[in-house]
């Protein structure tokens, strides 16, 4: 597989990253996102059907508010695409986060580090992601 020219967009990194789990049948994965202020963002994504939940996870208040503000477009996305996001959960990466999380069991998910291009915060929520066509899930962070 080579390597696209062009510098793309971390939301659609995202959505190639859990389009491709998709396709092969993963049903959790984990992503960490670099580079998008001074800690990483955690994802956690878990399918069960046509059911999602997802769990943001960050040290940075700033980008724990744009996620929690981005959560009814977040089931928007998830409603265009025929799934239904079950529960979205933000929090911090740290002990005290860690404790509010509601004891999942590490489950066979896919790790991977998404490095993120360096980008205008204040443009972060205008950008349009790709449309995906098939079962993908379209996620912006």
């Amino acid at each position: 597989m080579t390597e696209p020219t062009a510098v793309m967009s971390p939301e659609a990194m995202v959505a190639e990253q859990v389009n491709y789990w998709i396709g092969h049948d993963v049903q959790n994965a984990e992503l960490k996102l670099d580079g998008m202020g001074d800690s990483p963002v955690e994802v956690s994504i878990s399918l069960q059907g046509n059911e999602a939940r997802v769990e943001f996870r960050t040290d940075q208040l700033e980008a724990r508010q744009v996620l929690e503000g981005a959560v009814s477009h977040l089931k928007d996305l998830l409603g265009n695409e025929g799934l239904v996001l079950s529960g979205v959960s933000v929090g911090s990466s740290g002990a005290e986060g860690s404790a509010s999380r509601e004891g999942k069991p590490q489950q066979n998910g896919r790790q991977a580090t998404v490095a993120v291009p360096q980008a205008q915060p204040a443009d972060m929520n205008a950008r349009s992601a790709p449309r995906l066509s098939g079962r993908s899930v379209d996620l912006f962070v």
